[in-house]
C-alpha cells in the first residue's frame, strides 16, 4: 500500500531528485517540523570597524550547521538550539522564537534555551567534549585517560542530563503551541538523552535523530560505566529512526544495543525492539548543497584569494582544509609529507604542503595542546629542509572559507587522513570545485570512504610511509587518471547532493508515519 505522504524518488541515481523545498512543503504539510541541535543556524557576526563591515548574521561554520540550514530551510521548521555565548543570547532577545534573516533573505526561527553558563560548560566541555567525543573517535590513551570519578558523575547528571532535559521541555513546549502532530530532527552526540525525554511527555511525536560522529564499537564504549552508556542508546532509543553516516555505524549501533544492552536486534532488517517499539537503524550520507557551492566558490571575493595565493604557489601543492582537532590527524598528515622529503630530493624547492586549519575548542587542555604539536611539526620539519627561499610547510591557522575555496580550486593533491571522522565533507567540497582534476588522498576510516574510496587513493591514517607513497603517487599521476578519477568524484557528490540526504531520510519518515 503507498503511503499517504506523497509521491517517492528514486534512489538508484537514474530519476532527477524534484526541487527539495516545495517536495518539503508537500511531504510534510500536516506535520509541524522541529530541528534540534547544540548551535543555532546562525551566529552573530558583529561589526568590525577597522575593516568597514557592518553587524550581520552568518551560516555557521561545520558540515552539521551547512546541511541542517539547508533542511531548515526546505522546512520550515522550528530551530531549538542553546544559547551557548552572550551573541547566541543577544540573538534570543530578538523573539521567541528568534525570527533570523539571512543575507540572501533565508528565514528562520530559533527558539533558543538558555541552560546557564555552569550548566553548559559541563554539559559541553566535559562531557560532549571531550568525553562522548574522544570514546567515537577512538582517541582516548586507555592506559591513562579517561579517569571517570566524581566529577564526571556530577557533570553528567548536572551538565548533559540536565541541558538535555531543558532542551526537551522546549521542545516540547513548540510541539504543544501547534495544531499539527510534531516530527523533531535531533542532531548529533550532544542531545543523545533528548528523544526519550520527548517522547515521555508526546504520545504522538515521531522522532528522527541523526549522528553525524562515528559509533565505535561496543567494546569501546565500555569506557562509560553501564548507568551512563545505558541512558544514551536508550535515551536515543526514544526516536522512531536513527541514522548514521554510514554502514559501518549503523552495524556497531546495532550490535551495542544487542551487546552492551540485550535487546533484541533484527540485523538483516536493522531494526531494535525497545520499550514495544521497532526503532529503525539507517545510513544517510551526507552532503553538501553543490549548487549553492559551486556559486560560492565562483564569488569574487574567492578570486581574489585566488590571485594571492598565485603569487607564491608552487609547481606542485598539497592541501589539507581541516579544524585543529585532534581526530583530524594532522601530525601524522606532516610526518608523511617529511618522509616524501626524505625519499624524493629532486622535489625539492617545487612542491610546499599548505595547511589552512581552523581553529578548533581552544578552551579545552587536549586541543590547546595538539595545536602547539601542529605548529611545532611543523616548525621542525621547515627548519631542515627550508633553503633558498623555499618553505615547504605553509600553516595558516584562521576561519575564512573564501580563502579555503580558493585553496580548492588550485590543489595538487587534497589530503584528507582522520584517524576516524563521520563523513568528512572537505572530501567532497575540495574535489567539487577543484579546476586542475586534483587528487584526493583518503583515509579508510573517514565515513566519505564509503562513496568516494574507489576514486580516491586510499591510505590507512596511522600509516605514514603509505601516506607518503600516495601524496608522491597523487603529485607524479598522469594527466588522463586524474581526469577520470576527480570526473568520477564530482559525479558522486553532485548525484548525492544534500537535497538527496534531506529526501532519503524523508521517504522513510514517511513510510513510518504513512
Amino acid at each position: 500500500m503507498r503511503p499517504r505522504w506523497g509521491p517517492s524518488i528514486s534512489d538508484d541515481g537514474g530519476d532527477p531528485l524534484p526541487a527539495i523545498e516545495p517536495y518539503t512543503r508537500r511531504l510534510l504539510r500536516h506535520v509541524q517540523p522541529i530541528v534540534v541541535a547544540n548551535r543555532a543556524p546562525l551566529t552573530l557576526q558583529p561589526a568590525d570597524p577597522y575593516r568597514g563591515t557592518e553587524e550581520r548574521l552568518v551560516k555557521g561554520a561545520g558540515g552539521l550547521v551547512t546541511a541542517l540550514s539547508s533542511l531548515a530551510a526546505a522546512t520550515h521548521s522550528i530551530w531549538v538550539a542553546i544559547a551557548r555565548d552572550d551573541t547566541d543570547r543577544a540573538l534570543a532577545a530578538r523573539g521567541d522564537p528568534a525570527p533570523l534573516v539571512t543575507d540572501d533573505g533565508t528565514k528562520y526561527r530559533v527558539a533558543f534555551v538558555d541552560p546557564g553558563r555552569e550548566a553548559y560548560e559541563l554539559y559541553y566541555s566535559v562531557i560532549a567534549n571531550p568525553l562522548l567525543w574522544f570514546i567515537q573517535h577512538y582517541l582516548w590513551d586507555l592506559a591513562r585517560e579517561p579517569v571517570v570519578d566524581a566529577s564526571i558523575q556530577t557533570a553528567w547528571t548536572n551538565g548533559y542530563v540536565n541541558v538535555n532535559r531543558q532542551v526537551a521541555e522546549r521542545v516540547v513546549q513548540e510541539a504543544r503551541a501547534s495544531k499539527r502532530p510534531p516530527l523533531v530532527f535531533v542532531q548529533d552526540y550532544q542531545l543523545y538523552c533528548l528523544p526519550l525525554l520527548v517522547r515521555e511527555q508526546l504520545h504522538d511525536v515521531r522522532i528522527q535523530h541523526f549522528v553525524h560522529i562515528p559509533w565505535p564499537t561496543p567494546q569501546y564504549w565500555t569506557i562509560l560505566p553501564k548507568p551512563m552508556r545505558d541512558s544514551i542508546v536508550q535515551g536515543m532509543l526514544g526516536a522512531d529512526i536513527i541514522g548514521f553516516q554510514t554502514r559501518r555505524d549503523v552495524r556497531n549501533f546495532l550490535m551495542t544495543c544487542e551487546e552492551n544492552l540485550g535487546l533484541a536486534v533484527d540485523l538483516r532488517e536493522r531494526t531494535v525492539f525497545f520499550d514495544g517499539r521497532a526503532v529503525w537503524v539507517r545510513n544517510y550520507p551526507i552532503s553538501i548543497d553543490t549548487t549553492d557551492f559551486m556559486r560560492m566558490a565562483d564569488r569574487a571575493e574567492v578570486h581574489a584569494e585566488e590571485e594571492r595565493i598565485l603569487e607564491w604557489r608552487p609547481k606542485h601543492l598539497i592541501l589539507r582544509v581541516d579544524r585543529t582537532d585532534l581526530s583530524k590527524n594532522i601530525v601524522r598528515g606532516f610526518l608523511a609529507y617529511e618522509r616524501l622529503l626524505q625519499a624524493h630530493p629532486e622535489l625539492h624547492g617545487d612542491v610546499m604542503f599548505w595547511a589552512y586549519l581552523q581553529p578548533s575548542r581552544q578552551d579545552i587542555d587536549d586541543y590547546r595542546a595538539y595545536l602547539g604539536r601542529v605548529l611545532s611539526v611543523a616548525a621542525r620539519i621547515n627548519r631542515a629542509y627550508s633553503r633558498g627561499g623555499w618553505t615547504p610547510i605553509r600553516v595558516e591557522v584562521e576561519d575564512n572559507m573564501d580563502r579555503a575555496m580558493a585553496g580548492y580550486r588550485n590543489f595538487d593533491v587534497l589530503l584528507v587522513n582522520p584517524i576516524y571522522d563521520g563523513m568528512n565533507l572537505v572530501a567532497k567540497e575540495g574535489p567539487l570545485c577543484n579546476r586542475r582534476n586534483g587528487v584526493l588522498v583518503l583515509s579508510e576510516n573517514a565515513g566519505s570512504h564509503e562513496e568516494l574510496g574507489d576514486h580516491a587513493l586510499t591510505v590507512n591514517p596511522f600509516d605514514v610511509d603509505e601516506t607518503a607513497e600516495a601524496l608522491y603517487r597523487g603529485l607524479m599521476m598522469d594527466a588522463k587518471e586524474r581526469r577520470a578519477r576527480a570526473t568520477r568524484i564530482r559525479e558522486v557528490v553532485r548525484g548525492h547532493d544534500i537535497s538527496r540526504w534531506i529526501a532519503e531520510q524523508l521517504q522513510d519518515l514517511r513510510e513510518l508515519i504513512g
